[in-house]
């Protein structure tokens, strides 16, 4: 067990409002799929739960951060038709993108899952499209990376992901520089100028071998994340 002198890195997992129903009526709670816990703490690190509405106020308590998948972004933040966003949150939304700028300045370590992807590239002023056979549960699909990128040296030229999203990014914004891809649609995302550690994948890491799903990129991008995260930990310690 860690104790006070654990030097493991800790990431925060943004949470979100959920609605759980209980025997005295529907509960509003925070929360975050259990697959993220059990995949930071598989590879070594301390997850913690982080109300994203708060989340700027504990950005000094955690060495990175994990943007989960969800619903769609706001219609109006992300430029795809009104009719075409469902499971909207946009206090999620606004809170996301706030923790997101708040790494940026840091230079905290970000990964970003599915919406993580999309929100780390709206918050600097991306934009979105709908997109056609790319919710296919079971085998997913390939996507093919750029080489020398960061995610072709943590999963090769090609890999096998999950495929769960009917949007993607239309535009990733100056900030961004798309670097890998299922047919033409963007599949992952790193940052222009270098000196922040950060990834988006439009696919779902922590589901690999979870219902029947494929994915076998899980090990690879946590082991980043950690080593990362370990780094930014060290940093923090020295100028402390």
């Amino acid at each position: 067990m860690g104790g006070a002198n654990d030097r493991r890195p800790v990431v925060g997992v943004v949470g979100h409002g959920l609605v759980v129903p209980r025997p005295f009526g529907d509960m509003p709670v925070v929360g975050t799929p259990r697959t993220y816990v059990d995949r930071l703490a598989g590879v070594g690190l301390r997850p913690l739960l982080i109300p994203g509405v708060h989340g700027v106020d504990l950005l000094d308590l955690v060495d990175a951060l994990v943007l989960t998948g969800g619903g769609d972004l706001d219609a109006a933040l992300s430029g795809v038709g009104p009719d075409q966003a469902q499971e909207v949150d946009r206090s999620r939304d606004d809170a996301e993108m706030t923790l997101v700028h708040a790494a940026a300045d840091l230079r905290i370590p970000v990964l970003g899952c599915c919406r993580g992807l999309q929100v780390l590239a709206v918050a600097f002023g991306g934009t979105l499209r709908t997109v056609d056979d790319h919710v296919q549960p079971g085998s997913g699909h390939e996507v093919r990376t750029e080489p020398g990128s960061l995610i072709s040296r943590l999963i090769g030229p090609s890999a096998q992901t999950t495929a769960l999203h009917k949007q993607s990014i239309a535009d990733p914004s100056p900030s961004w520089r798309p670097t890998a891809w299922a047919d033409s649609t963007i599949e992952a995302i790193e940052p222009v100028e270098p000196g922040w550690p950060a990834l988006g994948v439009q696919w779902h890491p922590e589901l690999g071998g979870v219902r029947g799903l494929v994915d076998e990129t899980g090990p690879a991008v946590f082991t980043w994340l950690a080593t990362v995260a370990a780094a930014h930990r060290e940093t923090r310690r020295v100028l402390a």
